[in-house]
Formats: C-alpha cells, sequence, structure tokens
C-alpha cells in the first residue's frame, strides 16, 4: 500500500445562510477564453463558491437549464457545508457529465485560486474530468460529523458506507475515505495534487484504462480502453492468421465527428510510446483507416517486431493525421493492462522472442 504524504491544518466552517452557494457563468476576457477553448473546447465555466446545502444540487440543475448549457465545468471555491448536499451535488454533476475544478473569478479572468474542503470535496468527486494541480489551489478531506439534523447520531456506520459507495461509483479510490477517517472533525487533510492522482481524486479528464474479454461472431477479442471527457480511445487486439496480431484502434466521439476527422485525414498510423507504426497514406491499397458509425479506426497487422516494441511500451496512441497539421490522437495508457495484453497474445500461439 502506498503511503499518503498530507498536510493537517485546523480548518472551522462557520455555517451561515447568507453564504450560501451561488452558481455564475460570467463572460471572460478574449485572452482568456481563447486559451480556455484551447484546453477545453466549448465547456462553460460554472463558479460554485459559497457553502454547500440541501439545495445546492437542484439549484445547480435549474441553473444549467435557464442559461442551456450542454458542456461545463463546475469550479468550486467553498468550505464544505451539508454532507449529503456535497454527496446530491456530486451526483447531479455526474448526471449532467459535466467535470469539475478549483478556482475563482475576477476582472474578466479565472484565477486558480480557492479552496474546495469538506463536503465540497465530495462534490468534486462527482466530476467527469477532475481538474487539481494545487498552486493557489487546495483540496481538503477530513472526518464528517453532524451539523444539525442533516446526520442522525446513529447512523455513522450506515453514512460510512454510503460515502464509500459513492467514491467508488465516481471512480474515486476508497482510501480517500480511510484518509479522511483519520482526521479529526475540526481538522482538515489537504491532498497535494500527486496524491489526489494516486487516490483518483483528480483525473485530468482521463479516465483509468479497462480491458475486457468480447466475443463477436464465434470470435474472442481483448478491448482495451481509456474514457476522456470528450471522446474514447479504444484498441481492439485479434487474432490474424499465421499466428499473427491484429490490432485496430478507434477514436470515438459522434458520427458527425469522426465522418470529419476521417475526411480530414491523409494519413494514419500508431505510436508505440515515440515509434511510428505502419504509417500509411489514406486512399492506398489496404490503408486500414474507415469511419463506423461514431468511430473512425485504423486497422493494422503487426509483424512479431511490432509486437514486441507494444509489449514494451507505456502508450499506444491511434493517429489520424493530415499532411502539415496536428493529427487527432486517441492514446491509451496500457501500463496496468499489460499483463492482459500478453495474456491475450499468448493465447493467439504468438510469443515474441526476445532480439527477435
Amino acid at each position: 500500500m502506498k503511503t499518503f504524504r498530507f498536510i493537517l491544518l485546523i480548518f472551522v466552517c462557520v455555517s451561515s445562510a447568507s453564504n450560501a452557494m451561488t452558481f455564475t457563468a460570467p463572460k471572460h476576457s478574449i485572452a482568456d477564453a481563447v486559451t480556455w477553448v484551447d484546453r477545453h473546447g466549448d465547456s462553460v465555466r460554472i463558479y460554485a463558491d459559497g457553502e454547500i446545502t440541501g439545495t445546492s444540487a437542484r439549484e445547480l440543475e435549474q441553473f444549467v437549464r435557464s442559461n442551456k448549457i450542454t458542456n461545463g465545468m463546475v469550479l468550486f471555491n467553498s468550505r464544505g457545508g451539508s454532507l449529503i448536499g456535497g454527496v446530491s451535488l456530486g451526483n447531479a454533476i455526474r448526471k449532467l457529465g459535466f467535470d469539475t475544478g478549483i478556482a475563482t473569478y475576477a476582472r474578466g479572468e479565472m484565477v486558480t485560486s480557492g479552496i474546495c474542503a469538506s463536503a465540497c470535496a465530495y462534490a468534486f468527486a462527482g466530476g467527469a474530468g477532475r481538474y487539481y494541480s494545487t498552486g493557489n489551489t487546495r483540496l481538503g478531506i477530513h472526518q464528517f460529523h453532524s451539523q444539525g439534523n442533516d446526520i442522525g447520531d446513529g447512523t455513522s456506520q450506515e453514512v460510512s458506507g454510503m460515502l464509500v459507495a459513492y467514491l467508488q461509483q465516481m471512480g474515486v479510490n476508497a482510501l480517500a475515505f480511510s484518509a479522511s477517517a483519520s482526521v479529526q472533525p475540526n481538522e482538515i487533510l489537504w491532498v497535494s495534487a500527486a496524491d489526489a492522482k494516486r487516490l483518483h481524486f483528480s483525473n485530468d479528464g482521463i479516465d483509468q484504462t479497462t480491458a475486457e474479454l468480447k466475443q463477436a461472431n464465434g470470435s474472442t477479442y481483448l478491448r482495451v480502453e481509456q474514457k476522456y471527457t470528450s471522446f474514447t480511445a479504444r484498441l481492439i487486439f485479434n487474432c490474424a492468421r499465421d499466428g499473427k496480431l491484429l490490432l485496430l484502434g478507434g477514436i470515438i466521439t459522434t458520427p458527425q465527428d469522426a465522418k470529419q476527422k476521417y475526411d480530414w485525414a491523409t494519413q494514419s498510423y500508431f505510436t508505440f510510446d515515440e515509434q511510428t507504426i505502419q504509417n500509411k497514406r489514406k486512399g492506398s491499397a489496404g490503408d486500414g483507416l474507415a469511419s463506423q458509425d461514431s468511430t473512425v479506426w485504423v486497422m493494422r497487422v503487426l509483424t512479431p517486431q511490432e509486437v514486441q516494441k507494444l509489449l514494451t511500451s507505456k502508450t499506444i496512441t491511434t493517429w489520424v493525421a493530415a499532411d502539415g497539421a496536428v493529427g487527432n490522437t486517441g492514446a491509451v495508457d496500457i501500463n496496468k493492462v499489460r499483463g492482459k495484453i500478453q495474456d491475450f497474445i499468448s493465447n493467439c500461439r504468438f510469443q515474441p522472442q526476445v532480439g527477435q
């Protein structure tokens, strides 16, 4: 088990109805807006300031409907508040498919400064993409306790189970709850950016890689994928003839976007870490490039040497590119699923040897 390093700080949250959480989506300066679009596309920044209450989730949903926001990031600056309200707010954010972060707004710009502590940390966990890089922002957790009638004294064990289940559902390691339970209610555990990533409290908009065996038309294949907030990168491993390996790389978005990527492309290839694998021109014989439904696919039959390189790589990236332009990519971190890939290749009766 990894050892997590935190800084303890006494922190008192005083309840105040006048400081209840508010939601705003102000306009930003042109320079700030351009920088944001480059990183997050058309995602709307929603600033959530103040104390979380039992109605915060409903108020966010009403704000989103009123402003017709379909793609957003909720940026917190909150000392906490209602624990149940924080969980409800996190569930609402996940239902909307929005991301979360920590920031404030001043003079037409987003300022990477602020805190998200106590109940706010549970709301933060609701983001599909969860962005946290410390600096002048802080993410804090601590042991829950009853304020008013929010949590009854006899339900501590039930609440603990609910919180663990909630964090796991949101993709956060349950160790985060264990860490918070070790701190007194009047203290805060300030989480470093590195520890937040290890606990999966933050993910920079990237989910953990998954690997599953699937079947189609009597054939078994291995599906490996990594989900991002705006698309999914998918790899399909299948057994080809003569002991070779068939690799398909897919960038999954929407039917319109997949078609646009395909129409724009002039070439396609893979990279295993930094090494380019089988760059082919679109329209050439067996170019291995296709668009189907919401996915643009790249397909290659790998040589034994390429499979050997694959098994020693950290990242496999699918490229759909045009001449002289930055390509569309779908990168998959295979570090934690390498064993499953190796097992599948072995079952294909293809076992690359060192120095082959």
